[in-house]
């Protein structure tokens, strides 16, 4: 595989410079992330990383005058969701439109985006799931699942974007020695301005004053961008990884998303309301500091992810694998229920 390092330069320098030009600009609209009784950051915080990355990965690919034609659907798609995203930044739009747009773009996607659901895999061991007539309708699933899953994660300074490169680059990792698949560019590019946002999200040799966050923007921008690499990578005879793969590559947002639904609905609450009961959440209040909440949890995402790179390059059972992650997701359940009763 042959690593493209014009498109990488040029999408770094462009995030770089968006997120130097856009800071003044959304301080001026206030598009700008307050302090509330859920976020207890300092001052108020643009939220412009996801806009900025948005314009890397599209400058990126039209500077190196890259084939449109292998993404144009993707980014179209994409466009639509960092411009709904930035609406919600900005007006906190009702949760009924912001489904109506998520189920838009999964429509674009799985209809004429050519990226399609097909098959399960051998989750239970007695072969591959075909997904048949269904196939349409659990890709648009899986995509706004993923991109809800992804935004659910981006609760604490660096989680979202460092479990998402953790991801973007355990896919890369997957594809080396493959045939270069064109989906598999975006990953690169959203490797390379990911940890431009993430110094200036963490304030790595940044001033805390000029600290951004993604935004709704970013998150479902990312979680659009996994979740089509890993549906479009998964899938088929020359596919990259099983899909029960893609599970372990994305498992902390995942876990997070079911353990939050779970959580709400039993609690007789909206799955779509926000809450103060994430891990890290709980982590915080036990004391854990906000900066060893992220390692853990970055540390469990890498984790995950060399257990289904290591399952993927050493054959092992579908099933087997599927059956790990359901006993990982239990434990975790099992301790987020011993954690939340101690708050």
């Amino acid at each position: 595989m042959n690593i493209p390092f014009l498109p990488i330069l040029i999408a770094s320098i462009t995030t770089f410079v968006a997120i130097s030009l856009l800071r003044p600009f959304a301080i001026s609209i206030n598009l700008v992330d307050k302090p509330d009784n859920r976020k207890t950051h300092a001052g108020s915080v643009p939220l412009i990383g996801g806009i900025a990355m948005f314009l890397g990965v599209v400058v990126s690919i039209l500077a190196a005058q890259i084939d449109l034609n292998q993404y144009n659907y993707f980014l179209l798609a994409s466009l639509i969701i960092v411009m709904v995203g930035v609406l919600d930044d900005h007006h906190n739009i009702s949760v009924s439109l912001r489904i109506f747009f998520q189920v838009l773009v999964a429509v674009i996607i799985a209809s004429v985006g050519g990226v399609s659901l097909e098959s399960f895999g051998n989750l239970l061991g007695s072969g591959d799931i075909i997904l048949g007539e269904w196939a349409y309708f659990f890709t648009v699933i899986a995509i706004i699942g993923g991109m809800n899953a992804l935004n659910m994660s981006d609760g604490i300074h660096g989680l979202a974007g460092g479990s998402s490169l953790i991801t973007f680059l355990a896919i890369i990792f997957l594809s080396m020695g493959n045939f270069f698949q064109a989906s598999l560019l975006i990953a690169i590019l959203f490797c390379s301005v990911l940890p431009v946002f993430l110094i200036n999200n963490l304030c790595i040799g940044v001033s805390k004053s000029k600290r951004v966050f993604m935004g709704d923007a970013g998150s479902l921008l990312i979680g659009l961008a996994i979740v089509w690499l890993l549906i479009d990578l998964s899938q088929g005879e020359n596919r990259t990884f099983a899909p029960v793969t893609a599970l372990w590559l994305f498992a902390v947002p995942l876990i997070e998303m079911v353990t939050a639904i779970l959580r709400r609905l039993t609690s007789g609450k909206s799955p779509f309301k926000p809450d103060l009961y994430h891990s890290h959440h709980l982590l915080i209040r036990l004391g854990v500091g906000e900066k060893s909440t992220l390692l853990v949890l970055i540390l469990f995402s890498l984790i995950m992810a060399v257990i289904g790179i290591l399952g993927e390059l050493y054959g092992v059972a579908e099933w087997v694998m599927f059956v790990g992650f359901l006993l990982i997701f239990g434990m975790h359940f099992f301790s987020y229920r011993m954690l939340f009763r101690k708050i």
